[in-house]
């Protein structure tokens, strides 16, 4: 793979390279970390929009009913 940077990505690659032994390691443990985060933020969005749907709140207090949820506290 090759890719064309400029000159702050450049020193910010000779940063993350010295921390990470090579700049093979640090493009990859940035893929890592980037992959990360993007697994986060879609798991934050489905979280938001399931907190925000009202038939699905419906059905989950149907489900803590059901199971005597509010007794057991």
């Amino acid at each position: 793979m090759s890719i064309r940077i400029d000159g702050v990505t450049e020193g910010e690659l000779a940063a993350l390279a010295e921390q990470a032994g090579s700049r093979n390691a640090a493009v990859v443990a940035a893929i890592h970390a980037a992959y990360r985060q993007h697994l986060r933020d879609r798991l934050r969005e489905e979280s938001t929009a399931l907190r925000d749907n009202p038939e699905y709140q419906a059905a989950v207090q149907a489900a803590r009913e059901d199971m005597g949820a509010d007794e057991a506290w």
